[in-house]
């Protein structure tokens, strides 16, 4: 993780198991639109290979459930875990067509996000390296310097993710999930949190 603070401000900068193992599960199960915010698909492409097994009324009740749970992911803390107790999992009792789904197939869900958690890693070791980082930092003092008054205290976490799509999702008040490997393109990268730290500051 890495954090930047300044007067009034404190930026945090990381990814997020319980995101991933989220996301996984919907492109494994083939769940399309399951609401906003709509998370493009992962990156290296998880195939719905479990779509097969919840066809149907299934299908219905499974989106609705995922749904509930990655609502769920998005009010608790990265490192709550404590939905997942393999193999029966409980935490997902109220949950019976997405608790099969995690039966059946948690093992391979959890290599595929430890795997992209190295990754990520590497790929945040080198955002640093190469100054990457500090592009979010300059837009915040910046934009604190054009305000007329005392600029208001704002948090924001950043989750990055490796999604197929090169953007950004504000999907809530303080909390923002974009592309990885976005802050590679410093344009897009501008283009996207700008209007969010005007926003917050």
């Amino acid at each position: 993780m890495y954090e930047y603070r300044g007067d009034g401000w404190q930026v945090t900068a990381q990814s997020h198991g319980q995101m991933l193992l989220a996301l996984y599960f919907r492109d494994l199960a083939g769940i399309e639109h399951p609401g906003p915010p709509d998370i493009a698909p992962l990156a290296p492409r998880v195939k719905a290979t479990a779509a097969a097994e919840v066809s149907g009324p299934p299908a219905a009740e499974l989106r609705q459930e995922w749904h509930d749970w990655w609502r769920r992911v998005l009010l608790h803390d990265p490192d709550d875990d404590e939905l997942f107790c393999p193999p029966l999992f409980p935490g997902f009792a109220d949950s019976p067509t997405l608790q099969h789904l995690l039966q059946a197939h948690y093992g391979a869900a959890l290599s595929w996000s430890r795997a992209r958690m190295d990754e990520y890693r590497e790929v945040s070791s080198d955002h640093h390296a190469s100054g990457r980082r500090s592009l979010l930092e300059e837009m915040i003092i910046d934009r604190a310097r054009k305000l007329p008054r005392r600029p208001k205290p704002m948090e924001l976490k950043l989750v990055e993710l490796p999604l197929s799509e090169q953007r950004a999702w504000f999907v809530d008040p303080d909390t923002v999930i974009l592309n990885q490997d976005l802050a590679r393109d410093a344009e897009l990268y501008r283009s996207f949190l700008e209007p969010v730290i005007r926003f917050l500051l």
